[in-house]
């Protein structure tokens, strides 16, 4: 037997700390419900919630940046020719306004390492729900990968999808696995199926048994699941231009990877059981519901009285580490074109601010800003952006 790298193990075992409770989730619902289908919609709208607080913050982050664009682009406009003065100049109103540039990006590698142990759940559920030993699953995989061989089908699919393609042979040739004991009892009593149709079905655009109901879902499923995908990142791309003209340019480029994704979903989806499909589809209806809501709800006066709020909290906290990286690095550059840091940059995180008050870390924050950007102008011999450049030869 060959064995797996160290490295591969390693992650098996940290998707595995993430499965486990998630696995515990998914039994406790589906020893309620007596469905696998409905256990894969309460499963993932419970996922849902747990993300809803990174979702949401990730897109008040968004949100945010969106106020603070014409300020980018007029900066943009400002200094064409010089992008270290725009790079200095974008941090300072990020200092200013109290956003994170990196806010949203802990969030978002949290949700994916959520979704990676998801996924295991939703596609091994006689390890998860039915708890049989790992032991006997290999063994009815190498029963299973045998027979295939013997009919000459093809076992890529096997080796990517085990459980559900065990769920699917097990009830249509249960024969396959007459020597393993009850294996094939445990499997048959399973409820796979939802509406009429096998979650653990593999669609086919030559049924065997013709295009009835069945065949007919099983095919359809990988294709919705594509559509609501589609229509979520159509949703999302057209609010953010919306919300932030500047960075359409930026956005066209990410028009292949629009359409690639839900193409990539209908050919995954048509190659393996259909469970995965339909975890994709009802998580991708609750994205989509899910952005909408939160779209609506930051909107107008509410978004405003948001971004105070989190502009006050984030000032009273002082620059987040990323921005403290960023202005150091400015710092620096400029060190090396001969710039010298001033007393007020050197102490700007001493020890010593730990005593200020709210009002005054603001006034000294702002005061910073000020001076920051004086020293700026100075530099570089311009006018600061928000400032009319005085006109040739005025006294």
């Amino acid at each position: 037997m060959m064995h797996q790298p160290a490295n591969e193990r390693r992650n098996k075992h940290l998707f595995n700390l993430i499965a486990i409770p998630f696995g515990w989730l998914m039994r406790l619902i589906y020893q309620l419900v007596h469905s696998y289908g409905i256990s894969i919609i309460l499963f993932t709208i419970v996922i849902k919630l747990i993300t809803l607080p990174s979702t949401y913050k990730m897109q008040v982050n968004q949100a945010r940046q969106a106020l603070i664009s014409p300020r980018i682009a007029k900066l943009k406009k400002a200094y064409p020719n010089n992008p270290q003065r725009v790079q200095e100049e974008q941090n300072k109103i990020y200092t200013e306004e109290g956003i994170n540039p990196s806010a949203g990006c802990l969030g978002s590698f949290l949700t994916i390492f959520l979704i990676l142990g998801v996924y295991r759940v939703v596609l091994q559920p006689l390890t998860y729900i039915l708890r049989i030993p790992r032991d006997t699953i290999q063994t009815a995989v190498d029963t299973l990968k045998t027979w295939m061989e013997q009919n000459d089908l093809a076992t890529k699919y096997l080796t990517a999808r085990p459980e559900l393609m065990l769920l699917n042979y097990a009830k249509s040739n249960p024969e396959i696995f007459s020597d393993m004991g009850d294996f094939s009892s445990k499997l048959a009593g399973f409820e796979n199926s939802f509406l009429g149709f096998d979650l653990a079905g593999v669609p086919s655009l030559k049924p065997e048994n013709g295009w009835g109901f069945t065949a007919v879902m099983l095919v359809m499923l990988p294709v919705l699941s594509a559509v609501i995908n589609l229509v979520s990142s159509i949703v999302t791309q057209a609010h953010n231009k919306k919300a932030n003209p500047a960075a359409a340019e930026t956005m066209s480029s990410m028009n292949m990877m629009l359409y690639l994704s839900p193409l990539m979903t209908i050919w995954i989806g048509m190659s393996v059981p259909a469970g995965l499909s339909f975890y994709w589809l009802v998580n991708s209806v609750l994205t989509l519901l899910t952005t909408l809501l939160i779209y609506r709800y930051l909107s107008g006066k509410r978004l405003e009285a948001i971004n105070e709020k989190e502009k006050q909290k984030q000032l009273a906290k002082g620059p987040s580490w990323m921005q403290r990286m960023m202005e150091q690095s400015a710092q620096y550059t400029a060190e090396q074109q001969g710039g010298q840091r001033s007393d007020a940059n050197r102490s700007r995180y001493a020890d010593g601010d730990d005593g200020m008050s709210k009002k005054e870390r603001q006034e000294y924050e702002r005061k910073l800003i000020e001076a920051a950007r004086k020293r700026a102008a100075m530099k570089y011999g311009d006018a600061m952006p928000d400032e009319e450049p005085a006109e040739k030869g005025s006294k």
